[in-house]
């Protein structure tokens, strides 16, 4: 994990559960449970083999009318409330939009399950939920091409929309016409919760829930977990910037007193899934309306109903709580529906299939048939190498600009690397531009003089192409710093719903609190017609190879700016054609943390993600993004020489198919301890030489070879014991332990791994 605001409040933990909490990542002890079984007596066995459970009736299955079929599915419904149920013809297997469960389940919770959505308003005062046939709808199906719609008129409450069924090759999907969402009263429609009880999971059954929470973890179906009111509820790309109360803690009216939230992952893929191991299983895509979606997985217990539960909460309204005078928090919601359709493909997996592995390669699937990927032919074994430039130290009376790295002192580095053997780089240059990070962006030209300009940049992008050296020039117009004088707050930046620009404030490290740092988030359409478009033939000058756009990866805001509103699916399409425009003025673009959006406009995700956030109620981390794109984009994680322990950082990296990345500097980072920069903590060349290239290579003696294979397993072989299988056959297997184990007859030292070459090696 980089040591970084994000992830500050974690590193006491970290650092006294190092060896037992952040190697674990949820596996289960299956060593234990053997143990345990060899130790009951002869005479316990017999009573366990002799005891019976109660027999359990079950609910019967109401979705028996045929509506539609294809060569491999058949559509069933119950024809009144708009359940579902899909058959394969091949092998008979049966998805359920409501599972069968206990007759005895009290009547309200079995009414909630069997309703195919939950529609969550403001009724002026605060938010309520509701069902159809509890809100009395009167509900109407008909046939259409190749499924089923069911509109549903909810006259007490002024609402109404409809839901299409239709079945696919590989599934079915569900699809929200955004045309048939109406308001006829008082009560403004807030989200709706799609299909919240399909394929839902019993405890004690063998299987899972599939969260894309980082880079994807599990909530297994235990037969019992401890006590909790929590579920996971996330916003798919992260909450969005524009609302206070999606990244903060509690919106209060003094913005210094606020708290940001803890810090955890994103959700970087619009998906979920489900599965009964080995038997059958479910992922769920959206398709459209990701933008304004959350993800929702819900523990067994919650509200007295005994089934893990996953699906998508689709946001038509967000709110928030302003502050006017001196008045309390007065709570405001958005004033019109964020338009468009909602669609989520279900993809139907079966045996083999049927596990987290099958949902990832599902997602692959999806990725190049139906959106277009194909294998990169980026060089994705590459050293992935940012030097940090440097950037403005504020005085009591003036500032100062700390030089870190000049153009001249990073060809030296280079030079260093070259002569040791290392000719495959990719270098990302931070804090390049005028007054270095932060400075004056979104203006980013001339380049900063005290690191010798845009004439020594420009000799330094040439030198670096003849040496096959590929260099990103890190840009930066999305969060700029208050402070910048090419910021006109007026015009620049978002409104929040009291059209206010709204100010993102820097949380400190040990409180979470937030500090007098402040940000402004740019309007997406004005920073690219003011700016990006602009300095696009400028990059071009200069002869770099490509442009890293800092945070477009990994952030996605609206702005509600009245008369429209600007929505965050036409942020998305502004990152989009931004990532289009420098690549192609430079013939490179490069992202952070690597939101779906991004894919298919980006040849290089940096810090892509390789942890979740270890939720209380999650069980495991699993490798869900690397499966899913490994060999499609080039990847690096966060970097080495920020770690709190590289030792387990090395075999992530191993283990996700990741090389490693550092970020570095010429000088003592000393040097930053009163900037806004001093997460760079340890990264002198001369301190870090010698490990940045022995990492290198130990890694990419591994993995350069692999880089555009595709990751086709993943398995917990052992505790703390995990395989990665590649298309080539190469098995790459770590040991998180404090002891050595072993596996197939060869013994893996404590935290070590084994590399058994397939293909031609």
């Amino acid at each position: 994990m980089r040591i970084n605001r994000k992830k500050s409040l974690l590193l006491a933990t970290a650092t006294l559960l190092a060896v037992v909490s952040i190697p674990v990542f949820g596996a289960s002890d299956s060593n234990g449970t053997e143990s345990s079984a060899d130790a009951v007596t002869t005479n316990d066995a017999t009573a366990a083999t002799t005891e019976t459970k109660p027999t359990v009736t079950k609910t019967p299955v109401k979705a028996t009318q045929l509506v539609a079929q294809n060569d491999s599915y058949q559509l069933y419904t119950d024809g009144k409330e708009g359940q579902v149920r899909v058959v394969s013809k091949k092998t008979g297997q049966e998805w359920f939009s409501a599972p069968p469960v206990d007759s005895t389940m009290p009547p309200n919770n079995l009414k909630f399950i069997e309703s195919p959505i939950t529609i969550k308003y403001s009724n002026g005062k605060s938010m309520e939920s509701t069902y159809p046939s509890k809100a009395k709808a009167a509900i109407t199906m008909a046939q259409i091409d190749n499924g089923v719609r069911f509109d549903y008129d909810m006259p007490e409450l002024g609402i109404s929309l409809a839901m299409e069924y239709t079945l696919t090759a590989d599934g079915f999907k569900v699809n929200i016409p955004f045309d048939s969402v109406k308001e006829n009263g008082k009560v403004r429609l807030s989200s709706l919760e799609v299909l919240p009880f399909l394929e839902a999971g019993e405890p004690g059954t063998d299987g899972a829930i599939l969260v894309p929470d980082g880079s994807g973890a599990l909530m297994d179906f235990k037969p019992t977990r401890p006590n909790t009111f929590d579920s996971y509820s996330e916003f798919v790309y992260g909450g969005d910037y524009a609302f206070q109360s999606n990244i903060v803690e509690k919106v209060v009216k003094i913005k210094e007193e606020m708290n940001a939230k803890p810090p955890s992952e994103q959700i970087a893929l619009p998906v979920f899934g489900t599965y009964s191991k080995n038997k059958k299983g479910l992922l769920g895509i959206i398709t459209a309306g990701d933008a304004d979606a959350k993800i929702n997985a819900t523990p067994s217990g919650i509200r007295n109903i005994n089934l893990y539960r996953a699906g998508v909460e689709f946001m038509y309204r967000n709110s928030d709580i302003i502050f006017v005078g001196n008045s309390g928090d007065i709570p405001l919601i958005q004033r019109g529906l964020i338009p468009g359709d909602r669609t989520i493909a279900f993809k139907l997996l079966e045996n083999n299939d049927a596990s987290y592995v099958g949902l990832a390669k599902s997602y692959r699937t999806y990725l190049t048939e139906e959106k277009g990927l194909k294998t990169s032919d980026s060089d994705g074994s590459a050293l992935k190498l940012t030097l940090f430039g440097g950037g403005i130290e504020d005085k009591i009376i003036g500032s100062k600009f700390i030089k870190m790295t000049t153009f001249e002192q990073a060809k030296s580095i280079v030079d260093d690397l070259l002569a040791q053997g290392i000719t495959k780089i990719e270098l990302t240059y931070d804090g390049w531009n005028n007054d270095g990070k932060y400075g004056d962006q979104p203006d980013h030209f001339p380049a900063e003089s005290a690191l010798g300009g845009n004439k020594e940049l420009e000799k330094l992008a040439t030198y670096l192409k003849e040496k096959g050296i590929k260099l990103y020039l890190r840009a930066n117009y999305v969060k700029e710093i208050s402070s910048s004088d090419g910021v006109t707050k007026s015009k620049d930046a978002i409104r929040g719903l009291n059209n206010e620009a709204m100010k993102v404030y820097t949380p400190f490290y040990d409180t979470n609190q937030m500090s007098g740092e402040a940000f402004y988030m740019m309007k997406p359409e004005r920073v690219f017609d003011k700016y990006i478009s602009k300095e696009a033939d400028d990059y071009a000058d200069l002869g770099v190879g490509g442009v890293l756009l800092e945070y477009m990866g990994k952030t996605l805001y609206s702005d509600q700016q009245p008369n429209p509103p600007f929505m965050r699916n036409e942020t998305i399409g502004v990152w989009q054609k931004s990532l289009d425009l420098m690549k192609q003025s430079t013939g490179g673009s490069a992202v952070e943390y690597g939101f779906a959006y991004t894919l298919g406009h980006t040849d290089n995700i940096q810090n892509a993600p390789i942890d979740s956030s270890h939720f209380v109620y999650m069980d495991e981390t699993v490798p869900f993004y690397q499966i899913a794109l490994h060999g499609l984009v080039p990847y690096s994680a966060d970097p080495y020489n920020l770690q709190d322990d590289p030792r387990v950082h090395k075999l992530r990296l191993l283990e996700y198919g990741a090389m490693p990345s550092f970020e570095l500097s010429y000088n003592d980072p000393a040097d930053l301890k009163r900037t806004s920069f001093d997460w760079l903590l340890s990264s002198q060349w001369s301190y870090w030489s010698t490990e940045t290239v022995s990492t290198y290579k130990e890694i990419a003696g591994v993995l350069g070879s692999l880089a555009s294979e595709a990751i086709v397993d993943h398995a917990t072989v052992q505790r703390n014991v995990y395989r990665t299988t590649y298309a080539d056959g190469t098995k790459v297997t770590v040991n998180y332990n404090r002891k050595a184990v072993t596996v197939d007859g060869q013994s893996i030292d404590a935290y070590g791994y084994a590399v058994q070459k397939g293909g031609n090696g």
